[in-house]
């Protein structure tokens, strides 16, 4: 298959914070970007030793061969306490704590690592350490499964659908903190140079360390243990949890947001324009791809709040089913182009991501073209050279829609960003409600510009950036941003960070669901996303399985299904 990039949506409709809260996990997310790289490469995981004691505590090491070197991952496993066991960072017990290096898994650097990663912040990673990580055991799950597993038999499928874990991921962090390697300098040769393949790995491997785990205590507490059966162990995922720090995430990383977006959109767009006859055997694996989604989002037991249910995109898929018999028969030049104009205003914007992130998989070579590898230069930094006309002119033609945007008023944009004095957790709240002189976090774009055009505009005097900055340095930050993101139109929400009635979960989903590839994300209070990565997703020892890398979207078993839901029609809520 073949066909140029042609039209991509506009940055008008796809930044708007609603619409980037309903991007779906896809190819391109490095969760699923990550395990097609392992299955790819024949990446070998060996569990190479186990020390655990009946109570849960002791050590688990893992040897990864790649054909870009060896890597080790070793994990430090305690029984479960109730004491200071949070979610949140601001824990300081954790059931296993963890360390993915370069290298053999020598003796030295695993104690250096048991040594330094109870301290967290006060810690000191050993030379060669990609992250550290933190998890908690499933209160309800984990026992239950070591309960049955001991006594021969397998865990309950309901339960198991429900919950969806064994293990939450707490916390994971690289990229130089805590002494970890900087991720930029590791080089195209590196197993884990694209973007967020490290952390990937290390949520893929806490997976794998919670059945290991939980199978080993089974066998502790009986010798003819069971193991886990094989479809039950693939809907086996890795809990995580994200909140209001993915906010500031997405306006410090603007080059990361616009590109990936970017690369999403140009993606798409070749996708719609393949010029399928009706006969393509692509529109069968649409169709078969459509129909598992509508299963796995049937079976989503999650209690929704401010996103749709997993029911109700279903019902709606049901629907788009139609759509799409009626683009293959219809004779058009660009039957998928079609299918786009139908599902428009008809079904909410979950559901027509959901059908784009299917989309990309008909011709999967292409897509993978438009993928992230390398990690990028976001440096932010400004051209004093630049005549002042140049940039006003930057500011009409690319950032129109920061001087045109309706901003809350005064009274309803006391929204401040700050981290909290205990636990460094990011937080925002009402002006009044914080102590005088706290910093406020966030970079108030659209304001930002409206005051720097009416700067310029005041001082004909003024010819260069150099000049300007010199009689005003406060507009150094948002002239960087004009100056270098002129060029990159999904680089940055079209919204209010200020307004008190922004609903941040449409940004953390942006992060989780699209670019990180969590899934089944449920939300709370409009600031809280709590999901799954890796459900359905090859084990170690299935790699090198046929299907190895067609895992996504995989129901936990035909029988098991939730009441319809009915189609409605979309409006922008």
């Amino acid at each position: 298959m073949s066909a140029a990039v042609t039209q991509q949506r506009q940055a008008q409709q796809i930044m708007h914070p609603r619409w980037l809260g309903a991007l779906q996990p896809n190819r391109l997310s490095a969760a699923r970007s990550f395990v097609a790289k392992m299955v790819r490469e024949h990446w070998d995981i060996q569990l190479v030793n186990t020390e655990v004691d009946r109570l849960g505590n002791g050590t688990l090491i893992y040897r990864l061969d790649t054909p870009g070197g060896v890597m080790s991952f070793v994990a430090f496993v305690s029984e479960p306490r109730s004491v200071n066991r949070t979610s949140r960072i601001i824990g300081s017990s954790w059931d296993m704590l963890g360390s993915l290096m370069d290298g053999e898994p020598d003796l030295d650097r695993i104690e250096q690592n048991r040594r330094e990663l109870p301290k967290l912040y006060a810690g000191r990673a050993p030379e060669g350490t990609l992250t550290w990580f933190r998890a908690n055991q499933s209160t309800r799950l984990f026992e239950h499964v070591r309960e049955c597993l001991a006594a021969g038999r397998q865990p309950s499928k309901e339960l198991v659908a429900e919950v969806g874990y064994l293990m939450r991921n707490t916390g994971l962090d690289g990229n130089g903190t805590f002494g970890t390697r900087d991720f930029r300098e590791l080089g195209p040769g590196h197993p884990l140079s694209t973007p967020y393949h490290a952390q990937m790995l290390s949520a893929y491997l806490m997976r794998e360390v919670s059945i290991d785990l939980v199978q080993h205590l089974a066998k502790l507490d009986h010798e003819g243990a069971a193991l886990l059966a094989p479809d039950i162990r693939r809907s086996i995922a890795i809990g995580n949890g994200s909140a209001l720090g993915l906010v500031l995430f997405t306006f410090n990383r603007p080059h990361l947001i616009g590109t990936l977006i970017e690369r999403y959109e140009k993606a798409l767009s070749h996708a719609l324009d393949l010029p399928l006859a009706s006969d393509d055997p692509a529109w069968d694996r649409l169709e078969a791809l459509v129909n598992r989604s509508i299963l796995y989002r049937q079976q989503d037991l999650g209690r929704y709040v401010t996103l749709p249910s997993g029911p109700q995109i279903s019902s709606e898929l049901r629907f788009v089913k139609r759509l799409i018999d009626a683009a293959r028969g219809g004779g058009y030049p660009l039957p998928l182009r079609a299918l786009e104009e139908s599902m428009a205003g008809r079904v909410l914007p979950e559901t027509i991501e959901t059908i784009h992130s299917i989309l990309l998989e008909l011709d999967p070579a292409a897509t993978d073209r438009f993928m992230v590898t390398a990690a990028l230069d976001e440096s932010l930094l400004t051209d004093g050279a630049q005549r002042i006309a140049a940039l006003r002119q930057s500011i009409r033609q690319n950032f129109s829609w920061a001087v045109d945007i309706q901003l809350a008023s005064a009274d309803e944009a006391s929204r401040v960003w700050y981290k909290s004095r205990d636990s460094e957790e990011p937080r925002c709240g009402p002006s009044n409600e914080v102590p005088e002189g706290t910093i406020d976090l966030s970079f108030d774009i659209p304001r930002e510009i409206q005051r720097l055009l009416r700067r310029i505009d005041q001082d004909s005097r003024l010819t260069t950036v150099g000049a300007l900055l010199v009689a005003d340095p406060t507009l150094e930050q948002i002239v960087a941003h004009v100056q270098n993101l002129a060029d990159l139109p999904y680089a940055i929400p079209r919204m209010d960070i200020k307004d008190d009635y922004l609903v941040p979960v449409h940004l953390i989903h942006l992060l989780n669901g699209f670019a990180f590839g969590v899934d089944k994300t449920v939300d709370r209070l409009e600031r809280i996303l709590r999901g799954v990565i890796f459900e359905g997703a090859p084990y170690r020892d299935e790699l090198g399985c046929p299907d190895a890398a067609d895992w996504y979207w995989a129901p936990h078993h035909d029988s098991y299904v939730l009441p319809v839901v009915e189609t409605v029609e979309w409006s922008d809520r």
